[in-house]
Formats: structure tokens, sequence, C-alpha cells
């Protein structure tokens, strides 16, 4: 086949493909503009599954979804995509929107790389990586004269004057419509009462809604189209970066300096570091311990800055040095571990307090990785494994049951003689407990006094959802209450 019929029907496949899942998109999932994530279910999931295996299919060109060289990236964003069918949890499905583009570009980026076996991430990866992201915009004119190309009648027809009139006449009222007739309405009042009467006898056709689909549909297309041209551009090879030598005795005065002040902090804190119990004052309480969270999340951002900057590039005197940094952090780190743990015993769990909590753990996993690696002869690449060590423990939290975990937790510890949860504070949670609030209500009615209007909002929720917009959480409990 010639290659310019191969890049013709290749356009076309993208094409169909962005054209279906825009169109989906418009149908499925349109009400996420009124209910916000929670009209996000099995709807997304299929969305994201679908427009991943077209990337895969017809971006990557891979006829394998789950081939040998991309599972291990493929599958933790196969996870996320299926977390929106799971749950209704608001909290995770709005942080997975921001995060699923990042890990894509990313995880895509590294995927079309020659040499990616061998490819060290470093500051070249980072800005391929970019350069990747950017591309998507890059892509429009090309999807924009793809359409434009697709649309345009083919000579030699016999109803291409038609076809090219009718073009003509849906860009005359398009452009029209959005953007001549408001600029010169905005100009003179007369006229502006013109375009009034005219969107108003337009609306009697068409509805607001309707064009917003429309609007909502074309940019999706050129989207997407987008994203899939730009994942059929050539692809290079990352060339090999020398590390650059940090100087040592630069590096050896800074860390040096800053571990002594650690240092000191410590002695001057250890008798505060292991506390046995919190203040009765609640604000007294979330500073402590909030402080004490922010320390560690700054520290060891720092912390992992250090260990790129001179991991591996610096005498044997500075890595003896930044193996204190790592211990240092893990002091920290398990003292603010303990302390949120003693908030979380006296307080009970919350998004915020759950959340805190598994990034302590992902932390605590990254650094005790970037210690061993200092006995390790090998080098090491560690923004690689640490972006991979990220989209593995997001993936595991997006499908786990988290807000029944919070309520399960939340109750046992009420019983302990010197609990301070007020279980009302739940309230914030989705309908993904409401059979277990219902059971646990009718159990002990007086520690679930005031829960009748969360039960009764809930309850209004589920039923009020299409069925492309449930999720496993709401036709449990339809099912279970029949």
């Amino acid at each position: 086949m010639p290659e310019h019929a191969t890049t013709n029907q290749n356009t076309a496949s993208i094409s169909i493909a962005s054209a279906l899942l825009s169109l989906f998109w418009v149908v499925f999932l349109w009400n996420f503009f009124d209910n916000g994530p929670f009209a996000l279910g099995i709807n997304t999931s299929v969305f994201l599954l679908g427009l991943l295996w077209i990337s895969v299919l017809l971006g990557l060109q891979k006829r394998s979804f789950f081939s040998a060289k991309n599972w291990a990236w493929i599958t933790p964003l196969v996870l996320i995509s299926l977390s929106f069918a799971l749950y209704d949890n608001p909290f995770i499905k709005i942080t997975s929107i921001l995060a699923l583009p990042i890990f894509s570009i990313v995880f895509f980026a590294y995927a079309l790389l020659r040499n990616r076996s061998a490819a060290h991430w470093s500051t070249k990866f980072t800005q391929y990586a970019l350069e990747r992201g950017a591309s998507i915009l890059g892509m429009i004119p090309k999807t924009v004269q793809s359409l434009i190309r697709g649309l345009t009648p083919k000579e030699n027809t016999k109803w291409h004057k038609a076809k090219r009139a009718g073009i003509g006449v849906v860009l005359l009222v398009i452009i029209s419509a959005t953007i001549v007739a408001p600029l010169l309405g905005s100009a003179d009042p007369a006229f502006s009462s013109v375009v009034s009467a005219f969107y108003a006898w337009l609306g009697t056709f068409i509805s607001a809604e309707l064009v917003g689909r429309i609007i909502v549909f074309l940019i999706l297309l050129i989207g997407l189209m987008s994203w899939l041209f730009s994942l059929r551009q050539s692809v290079r090879e990352i060339e090999h970066e020398e590390e650059r030598e940090t100087d040592s005795l630069i590096a050896g005065i800074v860390l040096a300096g800053i571990l002594i002040l650690y240092l000191v902090f410590l002695y001057l804190q250890i008798s505060r570091l292991w506390v046995n119990n919190l203040p009765i004052d609640f604000k007294e309480t979330e500073g402590l311990v909030k402080s004490g969270f922010w320390q560690l999340f700054a520290l060891t951002i720092l912390n992992i800055a250090f260990f790129f900057s001179c991991y591996r590039k610096t005498n044997k005197t500075v890595q003896r040095v930044l193996l204190g940094f790592g211990l240092a952090s893990l002091l920290l780190l398990a003292s603010a571990a303990w302390r949120m743990g003693l908030y979380v015993v006296f307080y009970g769990f919350s998004y915020e307090k759950f959340y805190a909590s598994y990034t302590v753990i992902f932390c605590a996993i990254l650094l005790l990785w970037l210690i061993w690696r200092m006995f390790r002869s090998s080098r090491a690449d560690l923004l690689k494994t640490a972006v991979f060590l990220l989209l593995w423990m997001y993936a595991i939290i997006a499908i786990t049951p988290v807000e029944q975990f919070i309520v399960h937790a939340n109750i046992r510890l009420s019983h302990g003689s010197d609990s301070r949860i007020d279980l009302y504070e739940m309230t914030m949670l989705s309908g993904d407990v409401l059979g277990l609030i219902e059971r646990e209500k009718t159990a002990n009615p007086e520690k679930f006094d005031g829960w009748q209007w969360w039960i009764d909002d809930a309850k209004k929720l589920i039923n009020e959802k299409a069925w492309y917009e449930m999720n496993v959480m709401n036709v449990g409990y339809l099912l279970w209450h029949k």
C-alpha cells in the first residue's frame, strides 16, 4: 500500500476514534457540569479505558495492550481509570482528573523512547517529557487541517458544489453567531437588540444546551486528535548524558552545616519528639500535628533534592554525610508519623488525615530506598524509581475503599476511654458508606443522632443518577435494599 494511502488511513482511524470518544463524552458525561464528580461513574471508566486503549493501539501502534514492555505503567493507569466505576469518593476523583493527564504524558513519552531501557531519567528526559506534552498543542493546526481536508469534497464528484455550499453556510453561521454578531452588538445598542431578537428566534430551533454540547464535542475532538497525532510523531533516542560531578567541598560544607542544624534541632526537641498524649484544646493539637507534618514534607523534599544533586557525584566523605541526612529525615518522619497516629487515635480519620498518613508511608518507603541505595555499588535511576513508586502507590489508593475504612476505624476508635472523636464529622463522606451508616444507625441510634438529613441526601443523589453514572457501591446498595 502506498505511503500516502497508509497515512490517510491512519488519519481516518484517529478521526473516527476521536469522534466516537468525543460523542460518548457529550452524551454520557454531560451531567458533570451540573453534578460534579458524582456524575462520574461507569461512564468515566469506559471513556478513560477507551482512550487508553486507542492511545496504545493508534498512538504507540502496539497490537498487545499489556505488552511485556508496557504493563508496568499501563496497569496502574488502568486501575486509576477503573476507580471511577468503583466509588463515589469525590476527593480521589478530583485528584485523579488532575493526575491522570500528567501520568499519561510522562509514561507515554517514556514508552515512545527507542532506548528507554538504557535511558536515564535526568534533565534531558524531563525536557523530553515536557516537549512531548507541549507537542499536543503543536498538533492542533494539523488536526484542524485534517478535519477541513476530510470535510472538503474531492474534485470530480457530482455533488461537490452542494457539499461545498453547505460547508460555507455552516461556517458562516458559526462565525457570525459566535464572534461577529456579539462584537457588533456590544458596539451598538440598536444592533444589540437585533442580535438578541435573532438569538431568541434561533433558540426556538436550537437549545443552548445543544449548542454547548456541539462546542464541547468540537473541543474534545480537536484535543483527542492532537493527543493521538502527538504520539505518532517520530520517535528519537535520548542521548546519554554524562553526570556532572558536584563540587565535593561546596556540597560537603552545605550538607554538613545543615546536618548539624538538624542534629541541634533534634537534640532540643528530643523531649517532644515522642509525645504520649495530645493537648485537650483542638487548635493546639492541630497546630502540633500539622506543623510536624509540614516539617516532614519540607524536609523530605529538601533531602530528596540533596540526594538527587549529590548521589554518586561527590567523594565518599560527602556520601557519608548524605547518608546522615537520610537517617535524620527518617527520625523526623517517624516522629511526625507518631504524632499523626496519636491525632487519629484521639480525633479519628478524615480525608485529610487518611491521605496525609498515606503520604507519610510514601515518603518513608522512598527514603528507606534512597538510604538502601547508598550501600549498593550500582548506580540507581532515582527519578525513574520515585515516579514509578508514586504511580503505583496512587493507583493502589485509588481502588482502595477509603471511606469504608474511615467509618470502621472511627467507630472502633470512638469506643476508647480517651477518645475525642465526633462521628458526626463523617458526614463529609459520600454515599459509598450509606448502607454501612444505616446499619450502624440502627444498631447505635444515639451515636448517629442527627444523621437523617445526610442519609436522605445520599439516597436522593443515588436515585437521581442515570444508570451510566452509577458505580459498584451505588449498584450494591440498590440491590441490597431492593
